[in-house]
């Protein structure tokens, strides 16, 4: 069999987007997809890692200034810390 295209290259994102609770602090809705990241969800999400390429494809974090660059192994380890199980399993 021949290679697969780009289209069918496996994919693996984590997704993080951050809403305020009612106790005015920030809550975070962790999503990991196997799906491409399209503009939309990439425009609602704060954190975009590519664990496949091990990139950081957007990193927008409430309280974090743009100038402070975090790297895919703080954020990813950060998470992993938390969703090991979850973020294992996944990557198989």
């Amino acid at each position: 069999m021949g290679r697969k295209g780009k289209k069918h290259q496996k994919k693996r994102f984590l997704l993080v987007k951050y809403s305020i609770n009612n106790q005015g602090k920030y809550d975070e809705l962790v999503e990991l997809t196997r799906k491409k990241v399209g503009a939309g969800k990439k425009a609602q999400a704060g954190i975009v890692l590519d664990l496949i390429n091990e990139t950081v494809e957007k990193c927008e974090i409430p309280g974090v200034k743009e100038d402070q660059i975090l790297s895919y192994e703080k954020i990813y380890n950060y998470f992993y810390n938390y969703y090991k199980e979850s973020i294992d399993q996944f990557i198989k």
